[in-house]
């Protein structure tokens, strides 16, 4: 007995970290290839889920792709129909670990997994180039893998002869409800699907439980693999949470349709495995139950994902007023790859360029129609805007953490200032709302020339954020021309307005107290078009790597 519980033990604990080290090898390995294919290459449903599959088939982890895609959601880096499409790919992917570990029993790939994994350190140890040595990590992750397998597999003997596991799976293990719940929690303990496909296949082989408890708890795994997305998406936005739903749904949804035709299913999988491996290898048939139920769950959804996606959207909805305050994109998953990350940081930097420009709209409104509750907007906004800084510093700190190139490190100080400048601009809106608020109580007004002067000004300014915003989107050059032309036409506007306000003053077509109001506020708009200017070329010259 004692043999039994140590391997078991032991056993296992190599066959969960096999999977892991092999995982991250394989997905270290990829490098930024993964993550520039999976923003890239996903644009319609059919082509993610081709991209979901390809990408998890290569880096051996449904979990990394899917909590990745998760992030990817979050930052704005992709939309839910083509996260949904990447999910049901990345479910077949995943498949190809099971189907190593069945071929490992048929082909006795267990007895060469200490030249494997000696294979895969000798690699890692003297490679000098980085993939290589990664690749070394992931063949040792093979190794330790069906190291783990052929331990546990020493172990069947006293199984076979032991009266208190026959009597529990006999009794348990072949109710379905349980074997599926015992899978799933077995997995969300775990967080790998593979590892525990592994176990089952070992208990398939001892005969302590028939190919329908093995497909059951099969069943169970694909819902406990979906705890890790959940996790990852609790501190992400409604797009991401609706992106881990989708992956949990989809995977509940799979599992009671195919726990409603159960014996029908069992016997496609032995009628399949007959034609691909000897029907009596049951650690075949489990491997081939993973991948067929997998791939008849994504035919049946592709199709509907139109309709998968809209019934998510009624059913996941926001948290109110304080989910709308929280950071949009930022999200922690992206750090280790700082290329998403950056671009999280930008999609954040737009939208705080986006408040700043409704603040300046929303103070003139207030100026011409003396309306207090547009004042509030703009406090309100400002508040929004403070918070939005010190997230972004703070993502941008824990990015410059990250390994870097030159480039990416150039752009650490540059994302600082450009959230430093759009800060600024709310500070500037908050003077003329001081101003403003001034007007209103002391019952002032501008005279009509004055009034219509402000609104050219202002139209010029609005048009340096559109410039902007665009060019911090859209990565065009074109945009920062044209927003320089505009500061520089904004400054002689400025100058012009200077001077007629002097004139109306001399001819007394203006009050002393309301033209000082008149003078500063021109300055602040000729202050907030400087810092507009500043982020728009911070943009042009700091921030292209982000686009590549």
């Amino acid at each position: 007995m004692k043999e039994l519980i140590f391997g078991l033990l032991g056993g296992t604990a190599l066959l969960m970290y096999g999977v892991d080290k092999m995982g991250e090898g394989l997905e270290k390995a990829s490098g930024e290839m993964m993550k520039k294919i999976l923003t890239v290459l996903t644009g319609r449903v059919w082509s993610a889920f081709l991209v979901g599959t390809l990408l998890t088939a290569l880096v051996q982890s449904s979990t990394a792709i899917t909590v990745l895609t998760v992030g990817f959601v979050n930052a704005g880096l992709m939309k839910l129909p083509q996260a949904i499409g990447i999910i049901y790919g990345a479910n077949i992917g995943t498949t190809i670990t099971a189907q190593l570990m069945a071929f490992s029993y048929q082909f006795k790939l267990t007895d060469v997994a200490l030249p494997i994994l000696a294979f895969g350190f000798m690699l890692n140890y003297f490679a000098k180039n980085k993939s290589l040595k990664n690749i070394g990590d992931a063949i040792m992750g093979f190794g330790i893998m069906f190291l783990g397998l052929k331990i546990l597999n020493s172990g069947i003997p006293f199984m076979q002869q032991s009266e208190t596991l026959r009597y529990f799976f006999e009794n348990y293990a072949s109710n379905p409800v349980i074997a599926i719940v015992l899978g799933a929690v077995a997995t969300a303990m775990v967080h790998s699907s593979a590892a525990t496909v592994g176990l089952v296949m070992v208990l398939g082989q001892a005969g302590l439980i028939d190919l329908q408890s093995s497909i059951c708890i099969m069943l169970g795994d694909n819902i406990g693999t979906c705890i890790t997305a959940q996790l990852a998406s609790m501190a992400g936005n409604i797009y991401a949470r609706r992106t881990a739903w989708a992956h949990t749904l989809y995977n509940i949804f799979g599992v009671v349709l195919v726990a409603l035709i159960l014996p029908l299913f069992v016997k496609i999988v032995e009628s399949t495995t007959v034609y691909l491996q000897p029907a009596s290898d049951i650690s075949a048939q489990i491997a081939n139950s993973h991948t067929i139920f997998n791939v008849l769950s994504a035919l049946l959804f592709l199709p509907i994902t139109k309709h998968y996606v809209r019934f998510l959207e009624l059913v996941i909805r926001g948290k109110g007023k304080d989910d709308e305050d929280a950071p949009r994109y930022l999200n922690k998953l992206l750090l280790n790859t700082p290329l998403a990350a950056f671009k999280a940081s930008l999609a954040e930097m737009v939208w705080g360029a986006e408040i700043t420009k409704g603040m300046v709209g929303n103070l003139m409104e207030a100026l011409y129609s003396k309306d207090q509750k547009k004042l509030d907007s703009v406090r309100r906004s400002e508040e929004k805007i403070n918070r939005l800084q010190k997230d972004i510093i703070s993502y941008i700190v824990d990015i410059s953490k990250e390994p870097l190139s030159d480039s990416e490190s150039a752009m650490i100080p540059a994302m600082v200032s450009a959230i430093n400048n759009i800060e600024r601009i709310g500070d500037h809106a908050m003077d003329i709302l001081g101003l403003t608020r001034n007007m209103i109580e002391k019952n002032l007004a501008f005279s009509n020339e004055a009034m219509d002067e402000i609104k050219e000004l202002q139209g010029v300014v609005s048009e340096m954020f559109d410039n902007t915003i665009l060019m911090l989107k859209e990565n065009d050059i074109n945009y920062a021309f044209k927003t320089a032309e505009l500061e520089s036409t904004v400054d002689r506007i400025c100058k012009e307005l200077l001077d007629n306000h002097l004139c109306r003053l001399e001819d007394g077509r203006c009050t002393v107290e309301a033209g000082v109001i008149y003078s500063d506020i021109i300055n602040y708009f000729e202050r907030i078009a400087d810092h507009i200017y500043k982020v728009c070329t911070l943009a042009s010259e700091k921030f292209q790597t982000i686009s590549r």
